[in-house]
């Protein structure tokens, strides 16, 4: 267990770092995709609600200390997604195209939703939130969900090192 953690650390770390550092500096993206979010949410996938938990505050986490925004914000949202994927863990097959696509999609839209309704109860630590119907919303939502199967395939292929469950059922199930 402590060494599929540490992986997944260095994944989300190395993910915070693409994000924050290579993609934000591309100049004609509107908006950065989340991988970050991704990679939780296939983390939360493989291995439940307490490592879904978990996974969202690291993440969260490293995002505050590098972005800057006030201190606890991702950690909050990201959080409660990974708990709410976790609670899928052992009912959804993550594998193909369709349902990496789909459960990206509608964690972007709870992403973006929990947001607003931070924005809604704190107003005054100023968050620069776009809504849901504007082009920067929508191009990380497709985005978002144009990486999935690509991130969720590239992290299968560590499977049995990032799971926490018994690795001779995956072996067996692949």
């Amino acid at each position: 267990m402590v060494k599929s953690f540490i992986i997944s650390t260095l994944i989300l770390f190395s993910a915070v770092i693409i994000e924050t550092s290579v993609l934000s500096n591309i100049s004609f993206l509107l908006v950065v995709p989340d991988l970050v979010l991704i990679c939780s949410i296939y983390f939360s996938f493989l291995n439940g609600r307490m490592y879904g938990e978990v996974s969202g505050f690291i993440s969260g986490l490293f995002l505050d200390f590098i972005t800057g925004v006030p201190f606890g914000l991702n950690c909050i949202f990201r959080t409660i997604i990974g708990y709410l994927y976790g609670l899928f863990s052992q009912t959804i097959i993550v594998s193909g195209i369709i349902i990496p696509m789909l459960s990206v999609g509608i964690g972007t839209l709870a992403k973006q939703l929990l947001l607003f309704l931070i924005s809604l109860f704190f107003p005054k630590i100023g968050l620069n939130i776009y809504g849901i119907i504007s082009y920067q919303f929508l191009f990380e939502f497709t985005a978002n969900i144009i990486l999935a199967p690509f991130i969720f395939k590239f992290l299968s292929f560590f499977k049995v090192q990032l799971s926490i469950r018994d690795t001779k059922d995956m072996i067996d199930n692949e």
